[in-house]
């Protein structure tokens, strides 16, 4: 309530310059992306701060900090318009509506990922005020489906209730992995193997290509990992350390796992001066066969299941 009371006075203060249209418009800018408490410090530090010049550096700092956040160009845009340079508000005003625009997928990402997490709680609260201002966006609707589907305690109803939900989803977007994931998890939680497995090769053949920076695509890996784990619990084992690293975005994820196996070979490598033959020989075999357990056990049977014709359970 304090936020929003700052908020209006920033519009207020904006109309009473002959800025009626930018005050307007943030009247109508989407308060869910104040998701960030430093954001929103920073917005109205930048914003408020009578020295024109300090005010900048904090905005510039605020699109350094939080390049795909609205606010962040929208107090870049605010400084400009005081500092009298309006082609350059414009140009920071139109990124902040682009920004404004794909929220509610950036958003709905997030939700995907705390999910994947085990942050249900957090989940619970962004997904709460998404809803509130993006309830007919599909990519809000399928984060929805997927903190229902995340919950440990879920009634039949509600997982019929998500099942309903996805099946209008994918009528519109049949090549939606994620969806598909969400469907054969769902269906599996119900014991409909069939459909399920039928989901599965869908979601398979349509998965993304994952690469070191797209965030879109390891979201979409994640949720069929972690569908593939609720349906085969063989896989549990590799999902636990995924998940464990999935509190970084894809390059750090990336780095986290090289990380992780070169410690592991230079244990072994320093190990080997130390033990029998025998035993190092062993542990060697051991750490072999985690890698390959961890690294190849999901993508083979993803690899299955695409390869899978339509139609055979």
């Amino acid at each position: 309530m304090v936020l929003n009371c700052k908020f209006d006075e920033i519009a207020a203060e904006l109309e009473s310059q002959g800025w009626h249209k930018e005050a307007e418009l943030l009247r109508r800018f989407p308060r869910s992306a104040w998701d960030d408490e430093l954001v929103k410090g920073m917005f109205i530090a930048a914003v408020s701060v009578r020295d024109i010049e300090r005010a900048e550096k904090v905005a510039q700092r605020l699109i350094a900090f939080a390049p795909e956040n609205p606010f962040a160009h929208l107090a870049f845009c605010l400084v400009k318009l005081r500092q009298g340079q309006t082609d350059e508000a414009a140009k920071a005003f139109d990124r902040a509506l682009h920004f404004a625009s794909t929220l509610p997928a950036y958003r709905a990402q997030k939700i995907h990922w705390l999910c994947l997490q085990g942050k249900l709680d957090e989940a619970q609260q962004i997904l709460r005020g998404t809803l509130k201002e993006y309830p007919d966006r599909w990519e809000v609707q399928r984060a929805q489906a997927h903190f229902w589907l995340s919950r440990p305690k879920l009634s039949s109803e509600r997982t019929k209730q998500a099942i309903d939900l996805l099946k209008r989803l994918v009528r519109y977007h049949p090549n939606d992995a994620p969806t598909h994931a969400l469907l054969a998890q769902a269906f599996w939680k119900l014991g409909e193997r069939g459909q399920a497995k039928e989901h599965l090769r869908l979601m398979a053949k349509n998965l993304p290509t994952l690469t070191f920076t797209d965030a879109e695509a390891f979201v979409a890996w994640g949720i069929a990992k972690a569908t593939l784990t609720t349906c085969f619990p063989w896989l549990k084992p590799n999902w636990l350390l995924e998940r464990f690293l999935l509190r970084w975005l894809p390059p750090r994820y990336f780095v986290a796992v090289g990380t992780l196996w070169g410690t592991v070979a230079l244990i072994l490598a320093v190990l080997k001066f130390f033990l029998p033959t025998s035993v190092f020989g062993f542990l060697v075999g051991i750490a072999g066969l985690g890698f390959i357990y961890n690294r190849f056990a999901d993508a083979f049977t993803l690899l299955l299941f695409a390869r899978t014709r339509n139609g055979g359970n």
